[in-house]
């Protein structure tokens, strides 16, 4: 009977993915060693991955604010250069996460030190657990509003944010290989719909502008679209260290982000380019699509918020490695989902945007370490003889979070955009206070490969 119940509420394929998929085994899905190599995916599954964590309800409304105010060629062109941006660093640190196997936040451990990453690390699981509440919680008011609007049906949004969160914490407590059968089964089903959506709003409306509330430039549309999945770039590894080799890494990432990413945005903008209304609810209503939309919207949610679950989970295992990471998932999404039965959005927004600052550049910093400062040489046994404190990585994180803020406050950057102006300052300063090592390093290669990974 339980089982019959559960399979009508998440659909047969989904309920067949999580069913035949165990929880976590004793080895906490290589949360503090390398991936072992009979464990590795496809790039194939590691972009469906990518795409679903790429497909939610905050691209949908940037790709439409930034469709009405630059038009179809407009938008496109922000979308392309926005997203060929987040592909070519995707494809970075997809690079690191596959040649290392290790997770994003074993990487902090070794550029911040073990004492010192845990700062590192915890920043990440703040940010990552604010946005799985926001996501929640906008998802539970997107949903009652539309239901009620079009079928006159008022759904309590908690009884929607309950079930979403339930099914969220149950797939992610599977670890990696439920998170790839989610994704295997939803992402197809997310771009069929997003599809529908565009074809049928082309049918039925015109290109029209609109007042989207946004003051849109091109420098603008490009920085929203790339600080929309900056954060998921820098956790990459995360995800890629599944990945069978370096190459499929790199071109599944730069096919998710450069290529697909785009055209779920443009797809996405098109509707309500078309119907000149800004407001998605209100678009799908218009159209007569509302219960596809619905699924959209819940769907889009359900993938994207597995991936914060589970990487800040991942995060929170390396601050308190006694703890069995099926746990952690347990306690962090409890408290996600307590943030999205409060309007979590309106006391977060401004402080995960800082944060979309602040993250990025420790990003930079394990990248450089990677890949000239140590050259890949990342035994782990090696971690507890380095300093616990790596001083030369806050140094770097703490210029480039000022650097960020007053790129984002009074439009002081490199290059306009805030999030890559922060992560540009980090790398570079990173790297001139770790010249010494560099150069040194550099030598005693002699052109011949980097060492070992990973070593016990």
């Amino acid at each position: 009977m339980r089982q019959t119940v559960w399979r009508r509420l998440v659909g047969h394929d989904v309920w067949l993915a999580m069913s035949q998929t165990p929880l976590l085994s004793d080895e906490d899905d290589f949360v503090h060693q390398p991936v072992a190599e009979t464990e590795t995916t496809t790039g194939v599954h590691l972009a469906l991955i990518i795409i679903g964590g790429t497909i939610g309800f905050a691209v949908f409304v940037i790709a439409s604010q930034i469709g009405g105010a630059l038009g179809y060629r407009g938008a496109a062109v922000a979308f392309g250069i926005g997203s060929l941006i987040l592909g070519v660093m995707g494809a970075v640190t997809s690079y690191v996460g596959a040649r290392s196997r290790l997770s994003t936040y074993v990487l902090t451990e070794f550029s911040f030190g073990r004492s010192g990453a845990k700062i590192a690390n915890l920043a990440v699981a703040l940010s990552l657990i604010g946005w799985f509440g926001v996501i929640s919680n906008t998802l539970g008011d997107a949903a009652r509003q539309m239901l009620l609007e079009s079928l006159n049906l008022d759904v309590s949004p908690y009884l929607t944010v309950s079930v979403a969160c339930v099914l969220m914490i149950g797939v992610t407590a599977t670890g990696f290989t439920g998170i790839d059968r989610l994704a295997l089964v939803m992402v197809p089903l997310m771009l069929g719909l997003i599809g529908f959506a565009a074809l049928r709003a082309l049918q039925t409306g015109e290109a029209h502008g609109f007042e989207s509330g946004q003051s849109y430039t091109y420098q603008t549309a490009i920085s929203a679209v790339v600080g929309s999945y900056i954060s998921g770039v820098i956790i990459q590894p995360d995800y890629s260290r599944f990945a069978v080799n370096t190459g499929q890494a790199i071109w599944a990432v730069f096919i998710a982000l450069g290529v697909v990413f785009p055209l779920v945005q443009f797809f996405s903008a098109i509707p309500s380019m078309a119907m000149g209304e800004p407001s998605i609810v209100v678009v799908m209503s218009a159209l007569g699509i509302v219960v596809p939309a619905f699924f959209l919207l819940f769907l889009g949610a359900w993938s994207s918020n597995v991936l914060c679950l589970y990487s800040s989970s991942l995060s929170v295992a390396t601050i308190f490695p006694r703890l069995h990471l099926t746990l952690v998932i347990f306690v962090i999404g409890a408290i996600g989902t307590a943030l999205a039965f409060v309007p979590a959005q309106n006391y977060l927004i401004f402080y995960l945007e800082l944060l979309g600052i602040t993250i990025p550049p420790i990003g930079a910093v394990y990248i450089v370490d990677t890949l000239l400062v140590r050259r890949f040489e990342l035994a782990l046994d090696q971690l507890s003889k380095d300093p616990p404190v790596r001083v030369s990585a806050f140094v770097a994180w703490g210029l480039a979070g000022i650097g960020g803020y007053a790129s984002s406050l009074y439009g002081l950057g490199l290059i306009g955009i805030p999030a890559l102006d922060s992560i540009i300052i980090a790398a570079a300063v990173y790297a001139v206070l770790n010249l010494p090592h560099i150069l040194r390093n550099g030598r005693a290669a002699g052109g011949s490969p980097p060492g070992s990974v990973g070593g016990h």
